[in-house]
């Protein structure tokens, strides 16, 4: 379904890459001006070519999410170059290390914690009178199925996304009758640079863990974002669109 979001505002964090690169595209698809942020000093150069082709204002936005200063002034950035907010998806986020919980190194710990989950924290904190300034909008932040289920020697991530999912609920109910609607994403296991090294042996064992027998696409990923933003979700609060091709059925 293509959406019309001419005279929108859209804002990605980690929006070059994998599932925030295709939601930016998708955003961009259907007329809505971009805003991407991401930690890199530009956009990928065919990136840049496919946004310039689709003709939409857009603007990359160098942020770390995990530092308060830097995601303050994004914000007032976006304001300042577009007068608005609409829609924002907070996609930014990190793997971690592999460990038992006694062997997790803490500082690992803390640098996944930083971006999963104080990273969406420090986005809302902003993005939410902005998108209320505008007269209302919505919000998605990326949770995982990990936020369901658990996966051993994974415990940062697993409890960052759970996390993520706590805060996406309450700050769901504190702003239901705002005009605002938060709501969150819980991908499987797709095809992003953060799982995709080459090992195609690996990338197998893992697709088979999903009953639909394959990996998502970041394609796939993005069309729900954008229906969570759209009116087509408009009863929708505090929802956790789980696309995960079956993996926490059994």
């Amino acid at each position: 379904m293509t959406y019309n979001f001419h005279g929108k505002v859209a804002l990605v964090t980690g929006g070059s890459s994998g599932i925030g690169k295709a939601t930016s595209l998708q955003f961009a698809q259907c007329g809505a001006s971009l805003i991407i942020l991401d930690k890199g000093r530009a956009l990928p150069d065919d990136m840049k070519a496919d946004l310039e082709r689709l003709d939409v204002k857009f603007e990359f936005i160098s942020c770390d999410v995990s530092s308060e200063h830097e995601v303050s002034s994004a914000i007032t950035n976006v304001i300042n170059i577009f007068g608005r907010l609409d829609f924002a998806y907070n996609n930014a986020g990190v793997g971690g290390d592999f460990s038992l919980v006694e062997n997790y190194p803490t500082s690992d710990w803390d640098f996944v914690m930083d971006i999963n989950l104080k990273g969406v924290f420090l986005c809302m904190k902003y993005e939410i009178p902005a998108i209320l300034k505008s007269g209302g909008g919505a919000i998605v932040n990326c949770a995982s199925l990990l936020s369901t289920v658990a996966s051993e020697k994974d415990s940062a991530y697993v409890a960052s996304k759970f996390g993520v999912l706590g805060l996406t609920k309450n700050a769901a109910l504190e702003y239901a009758s705002s005009g605002l609607r938060i709501n969150s994403i819980s991908p499987g296991f797709t095809r992003t640079p953060m799982i995709d090294h080459g090992d195609e042996e690996k990338l197998s064992r893992i697709a088979a863990k999903h009953p639909i027998g394959r990996l998502g696409t970041p394609e796939e990923m993005a069309n729900g974002v954008l229906w969570l933003c759209s009116d087509q979700s408009s009863f929708a609060i505090g929802l956790n669109l789980l696309m995960d091709g079956g993996y926490t059925l059994s």
